[in-house]
């Protein structure tokens, strides 16, 4: 059900005109100790997922772009920032491990996979 939601709020991110433009983020947390924080401004989508405990994560989003975060385990650290239009981002850290991620984008058409776990 989530891909689905996901799939439609990115479809409608994009087809969206300047004169609707508007951001979605959607967070999802489940444990002990998470922290997150999103900062969008123009029409950005952002999905933070977290389940464990003690992970943060950080979006910043300046323009039209989409981005996602799933930490699973304890002590993960996932920064995202994304500067422009049609950048993908996305970062999935699994385990106990205490990974640590700092995803860069500026410009356009930019795609980032990370994947980080144990």
């Amino acid at each position: 059900m989530h891909k689905l939601i996901i799939s439609a709020a990115i479809m409608t991110l994009f087809a969206a005109g300047g004169a609707y433009a508007q951001n979605v983020s959607i967070v999802d947390q489940l444990g002990v100790g998470n922290a997150q924080g999103t900062f969008q401004s123009g029409n950005n989508f952002s999905y933070t997922g977290q389940f464990g405990a003690f992970n943060g994560s950080v979006t910043t989003q300046q323009g039209a772009n989409a981005a996602t975060t799933v930490q699973v385990g304890a002590g993960n650290t996932s920064f995202t920032d994304q500067l422009g239009v049609v950048n993908f981002s996305t970062t999935l850290q699994g385990g106990v491990a205490g990974h640590f991620s700092d995803t860069q984008q500026a410009g356009a058409g930019n795609v980032s996979l990370t994947v980080q776990s144990d």
